[in-house]
């Protein structure tokens, strides 16, 4: 990826110097994607598109799932921790899909260790098309620590439709330790009548949500489609439910609140959940002009 400007203001020599920084590890990012973010006016200014912005960055648990939600399969889970080890975001004009059909294949895959018949959707076939943002630093959260602001990125005027989400580690940030070397660690309980309260702790390597993610990219997200035409806020808003939706807590041992029950790899709940990681429902995006 690169980033070309015409002319330059002195007085934003800073700015420019950390756009050119990044353009050089943008590049890396998306070479195999072909796309371009490129700031297209003649006096980097005022023109409609292709004006150069800057895009602060927040994540932030999206609230239905703030105290507690219930999975597909009837389960209610109450989460008490959810730490992740993010990697770059990047930003496109392309219009996210109905249906992504890796992600189609892996909650077929969790559905079969349930024994359950899913109907076929036909998947969209995504294109991102033109970039038109990013925000290249890793970093961490833990969603129940509340909101963070993550480093700012960069941009171009234009329509924004759809988003990368990816994951990265080692974790670095103000979460690195609460994600304890993980690209995710949940901790909570999950409840249904008739069973054991579960107590459980759950985790996901890199290489776990790129067998559904490819590199731990989740493409084609949502981004809530909007002109953007100056400086503002882009926020993630990240749903829990989505990860824990076809985890068979059956499988999983009480546990206890001090010991909770580890998710074992290459189990039904540690699988489903590394595949609910990777769903690109899990993460929408938003602009907000400042």
């Amino acid at each position: 990826m690169t980033l070309r400007f015409n002319a330059f203001d002195p007085s934003k020599a800073r700015r420019a110097a950390r756009l050119s920084t990044l353009s050089v590890l943008a590049f890396a990012g998306l070479l195999g994607t072909g796309l371009v973010l490129e700031a297209c006016s003649a006096d980097g200014g005022d023109t409609t598109s292709g004006k150069r912005v800057v895009l602060h960055t927040r994540v932030d648990l999206e609230p239905s799932a703030a105290s507690s939600f219930t999975t597909a399969t009837g389960w209610k889970v109450t989460l008490t921790k959810a730490a992740l080890a993010t990697g770059p975001f990047y930003y496109f004009d392309g219009p996210p899909p109905l249906v992504r059909r890796d992600e189609q294949r892996g909650f077929q895959y969790a559905l079969r260790f349930l024994g359950i018949a899913v109907a076929h959707a036909h998947p969209g076939h995504y294109q991102a098309g033109n970039a038109m943002g990013e925000m290249l630093e890793p970093y961490s959260i833990d969603l129940l620590a509340g909101t963070a602001d993550f480093p700012d990125g960069d941009g171009i005027t234009g329509t924004f439709r759809s988003a990368r989400f990816s994951f990265g580690t080692p974790p670095t940030g103000p979460a690195a330790g609460a994600v304890g070397g993980h690209a995710a660690l949940t901790e909570g309980k999950a409840e249904k009548d008739g069973e054991s309260t579960r107590y459980f702790r759950a985790s996901a390597e890199l290489a776990d949500i790129a067998k559904s993610a490819a590199e731990g990219h989740v493409e084609g997200c949502e981004f809530h489609e909007v002109n953007v035409g100056a400086d503002g806020l882009v926020t993630v808003l990240v749903n829990p439910s989505v990860w824990f939706n076809l985890v068979d807590f059956t499988l999983v041992e009480p546990g206890s609140e001090a010991a909770p029950t580890e998710f074992a790899a290459g189990t039904q709940p540690q699988i489903a959940f590394a595949q609910g990681l990777a769903q690109l429902s899990a993460y929408k995006f938003t602009y907000s002009a400042q």
